[in-house]
């Protein structure tokens, strides 16, 4: 139980700093560590825990970056002989051949972990003590780690609202290969092509590139870490997208129309495979857009008149309208809300475009 457990943060960026808010707001007794000043102080400030100097500690969050997480789990298992001691790194093979390389002998109390949650700002001035709500959390353990020591960062896990979600070293690094680190590589690289365009087609760019690119705005200096150290997998990832590229211009330059729709429609598959809201199929969610004006209370008044009619929205994006006092606001609902949300909606005098 970390229930009346002191728990210890090394490291006071986003996750840590999330971490740390999170567990504070229920009542624990949170200390951190970061060997920048600046950056643990703003973290005090936000997190409302202690700076640790001393104290007993039962369980240790390593959330630094990956480069220096294996030699900080190995000096937390020995300067914590009683804690448990979990990380946030989003590599895992890399950290434990480096701990067997230090020659660590703690290895009952150590559990690899991995929230799949972030952000896209940096720092404790992006930290939210919500941000793993409803996120996977991998536990990625060795054959030499306790069933205690699980169950405590379980338990961690869930007391943040994540849910978490168990998987072998190998099987974590190649997941996150897949749908983490090759997304960040796709997306610095078509961002990156934005640099030598011309300043009249980035001014029609919309919601489409945005969305795309979206992460390619992240740390860099972080990702270099993140990337080189699953590098093997990442490019055998990368290489295989690729490879596929290359196939769908070869089929656009033979003017093959039914290979470039196969394709889309692959595309439009592979999405829906991803899960929904609480787990479940996107395919049973729909979208309805309504145009909004851009005024101050008309997004509260959207939601205000979803929750009149009993309808649960399950995801709201907003697409602005670049140089327009308008947006289009795409609410994720369930097929059968449509036909009530539809005509509530338009009784309320919003514009309905689909």
């Amino acid at each position: 139980m970390i229930q009346g457990k002191n728990v210890l943060v090394v490291g006071t960026g986003l996750i840590g700093t999330s971490i740390a808010l999170g567990l504070t707001a229920q009542g624990l007794d949170v200390f951190l560590s970061d060997i920048d000043p600046t950056a643990l102080d703003d973290a005090l400030k936000v997190s409302g825990a202690t700076k640790y100097t001393n104290q007993d500690i039962l369980l240790v969050v390593v959330a630094t970056p990956p480069v220096s997480t294996a030699k900080v789990i190995a000096a937390a298992t020995k300067d914590h002989p009683l804690a448990v001691v979990t990380d946030v790194a989003s590599v895992k093979a890399s950290i434990f051949r480096e701990l067997e390389q230090i020659g660590t002998t703690a290895w009952d109390r150590i559990v690899g972990g991995h929230p799949m949650a972030g952000r896209e700002v940096s720092g404790a001035i992006g930290a939210q003590g919500n941000l793993f709500l409803d996120r996977p959390w991998v536990i990625a353990r060795s054959d030499r780690t306790s069933a205690d020591a699980v169950a405590t960062v379980q338990e961690l896990v869930e007391s943040l609202g994540a849910f978490p979600v168990f998987r072998t070293i190998d099987e974590h690094d190649r997941a996150v290969a897949l749908i983490s680190h090759t997304p960040q590589v796709i997306a610095s690289v078509l961002a990156g092509e934005l640099m030598d365009a011309e300043g009249s087609y980035i001014e029609l760019a919309g919601q489409g590139i945005r969305d795309t690119i979206r992460i390619a705005g992240s740390d860099s200096e972080l990702w270099t870490e993140i990337l080189s150290e699953n590098s093997e997998y990442i490019s055998q990832q990368v290489t295989a997208v690729a490879n596929h590229l290359l196939e769908f211009v070869g089929a656009l330059e033979a003017g093959n129309r039914e290979s470039v729709n196969a394709r889309l429609i692959k595309g439009n598959q592979g999405k829906d495979r991803l899960p929904g809201k609480h787990g479940s199929s996107q395919q049973s969610t729909a979208i309805l857009a309504v145009r909004l004006d851009d005024k101050p209370g008309e997004l509260a008044r959207l939601f205000t008149a979803a929750a009149q009619s009993n309808v649960n929205l399950e995801d709201v994006r907003i697409d602005h309208s670049l140089g327009h006092p308008t947006g289009l606001v795409e609410l994720t609902v369930t097929p059968i809300s449509i036909e009530i949300l539809k005509p509530a909606l338009a009784a309320q005098g919003f514009v309905v475009i689909s």
